[in-house]
């Protein structure tokens, strides 16, 4: 049991306080992750845009006249 309460003590050490400029900074941050999923999903969008086109293109066509 000793080191149990040896690994708490240490869990429970004192922090300093985050600067206001870290703060303010990390507020702004964007990962690329989530530009890289819109991306993805735009690209999924208009490849079914034009797969649709290319297969109702007949239709399409016909119906402008």
């Amino acid at each position: 049991m000793p080191a149990a309460r040896g690994s708490f003590g240490r869990y429970n050490r004192r922090v300093t306080a985050p600067d206001a400029q870290d703060q303010s900074n990390h507020k702004h941050h964007r990962h690329r992750v989530y530009a890289s999923e819109t991306t993805g999903l735009l690209l999924i969008a208009v490849m079914l845009l034009i797969l649709t086109l290319i297969r109702y293109w007949h239709i399409v066509r016909g119906s402008l006249r």
